[in-house]
């Protein structure tokens, strides 16, 4: 079977992180928006962050098609949860990910209100170079890592972990420093370090994100967003995992293809073709294309 990653919504990212040990923001769940309104009563203070819940990045930036609401991630006074959400409720997000199609927003998140004094930058991933798993880290978040490297190479570290041995607290103490903490913050951030370390492995993760990973005004080290994707091999082992899948978010017929264990692939054009290889698939398409198809 060809490998597919499943992607999970912030929520339940976050969710799979709590019950591992790392530390993240207080956050509801709702899918109404009298359920909204309720579950911001449950935040302190007068104000409350609203994230709408889609499979795709650029949400901030986002507009909604149906009624053209502009932003999917707002800051909002607690008593307007419910205006806001019934917003973004059953309509279709459009950011620059998704394409003009858009991705419907079933589920709204609400997440307490926090002051960033640093933002950082940490993943998770397996590195073919190290034969296993390799932790990255910046001291510079809250932008891509892509630009980040670019602008300076040097800010990039790397910590290879041994996948028989798994991470000791030495190694995860070393990267929260070298990614710029330190005292209490530095013992805060390994801890996290550590258990999202044990979330790869025992979830059976291909990629953990955290953009950014950051020190708070209050002390705490939080993770504030999350980008994760799990092997579609070990579904057998992780079901409870699966089960979190949102086919809302996925081409309705590549949902159907995938029940029939088929790598179905949706592009434009009149003839589907159905090959057993790269290079024959590409000959058949120049085929079609020299005859008159598409």
């Amino acid at each position: 079977a060809g490998r597919r990653h499943l992607s999970l919504h912030e929520y339940q990212s976050l969710g799979v992180f709590a019950e591992f040990g790392v530390a993240i923001p207080k956050i509801a769940v709702a899918n109404s928006p009298a359920e909204a309104a309720e579950k911001a009563k449950e935040f302190a203070g007068d104000e409350v962050v609203i994230k709408t819940q889609v499979l795709a990045g650029g949400r901030g930036l986002g507009h909604f098609k149906e009624n053209n609401f502009q932003g999917g991630v707002h800051i909002i006074a607690k008593d307007k949860a419910a205006e806001i959400a019934d917003k973004m409720l059953g309509k279709t997000l459009v950011t620059k990910q998704t394409g003009a199609t858009g991705k419907p927003c079933n589920t709204v998140m609400l997440a307490e209100k926090f002051q960033i004094k640093t933002e950082k930058y940490f993943a998770i991933l397996m590195d073919r170079g190290s034969g296993g798993p390799i932790m990255i880290g910046s001291k510079t978040g809250g932008t891509s890592i892509e630009d980040i490297a670019a602008k300076d190479p040097s800010a990039i570290v790397k910590v290879p972990v041994d996948i028989m041995d798994g991470i000791t607290d030495a190694q995860a103490t070393e990267m929260a420093t070298k990614m710029g903490f330190t005292g209490e913050q530095a013992a805060s951030a390994a801890k996290s370090i550590a258990s999202l370390y044990k979330v790869f492995i025992e979830r059976d993760c291909t990629m953990v994100e955290i953009n950014p990973f950051a020190e708070l005004t209050d002390g705490r080290v939080i993770v504030c967003d999350a980008k994760v994707g799990f092997d579609d091999n070990a579904e057998f082992r992780q079901k409870d995992i699966h089960e979190k899948r949102d086919v809302s978010q996925e081409d309705p017929q590549e949902v159907e293809a995938k029940k029939f264990d088929l790598n179905y692939i949706k592009l434009d054009g009149s003839v589907a073709c159905m090959v057993n290889g790269a290079g024959l698939a590409m000959s058949t398409m120049d085929l079609l294309k020299l005859v008159g198809g598409s």
